[in-house]
């Protein structure tokens, strides 16, 4: 009889643990279920749900956009900000989101690009209540020369009118200076397209001259205002409607 006890105990113990396998399964199938049977809009929405319950903040539907849309060339008049040395704009639509890539010129010798990134952000696309650096550096790509080995810790703050900022510099030889910044400019900041609620702008700039020349591009005196060509008071076709 104890033999028999001894036999039976292990198969118990099988059929707990396959049991709470299924039941897993079962509720991850009814999640991606759900989230099927939703609506586009709904979809993105609980989707991020499961992906934030398995402790990630990527928006899987938004990652798809991001591998697979095209940027396209667009006139400098369309860039979401003022950005008059402009060389050529890139842009593309993530479901909403509208995101450029913006070229400035680089008389220097580092290699890449000059580049204002700019996504205009809404509730589908990024969490508005918070600016992570390494998330908002992941979705424009990752890191540029010469800050490829940047990490958080080793930012350095600003602010302005239009609120802050974060940067990181590299002086390369005797006068070459190099630039990371990183900010979001909020629906009190100014214009913003239309049904969005934020700007996500990301720079890398290198200049034959000093860390604050690297950093005006980025400055309230230039963000303030929208579309590349024009007066103070040109609108990017993007723009929302004054109040």
């Amino acid at each position: 009889m104890i033999g028999t006890v001894r036999d039976v105990v292990p198969f118990r113990r099988n059929a707990t643990v396959a049991g709470r396998a299924t039941l897993r399964a079962g509720l991850l199938g009814a999640m991606l279920a759900l989230v099927a049977g939703c609506s586009q809009m709904q979809g993105d929405d609980a989707s991020t749900g499961v992906y934030r319950l398995f402790n990630s903040s990527r928006n899987p539907g938004m990652e798809t956009l991001e591998n697979t849309v095209e940027y396209t060339i667009v006139p400098a008049s369309r860039a979401m900000v003022n950005a008059p040395q402009a060389l050529v704009v890139f842009e593309r639509n993530l479901g909403g989101a509208l995101e450029q890539r913006i070229v400035l010129p680089n008389a220097t010798a580092v290699r890449g690009d000059n580049v204002l990134h700019v996504r205009a952000q809404n509730a589908r696309s990024a969490e508005l209540g918070r600016l992570d650096f390494n998330e908002v550096a992941t979705r424009f790509g990752g890191l540029p020369a010469p800050f490829q080995q940047l990490n958080e810790g080793s930012l350095s703050s600003g602010s302005d009118s239009l609120g802050n900022y974060v940067y990181a510099r590299e002086t390369i030889g005797t006068d070459t200076n190099c630039v990371l910044v990183l900010r979001r400019l909020g629906v009190g900041a100014r214009p913003l397209p239309r049904g969005t609620q934020a700007l996500d702008v990301m720079m890398r700039n290198c200049v034959n001259g000093t860390v604050q020349e690297a950093l005006a591009p980025m400055g309230d005196r230039a963000l303030a205002i929208t579309g590349a060509a024009g007066s103070g008071q040109t609108l990017s076709p993007y723009a929302a409607p004054r109040g």
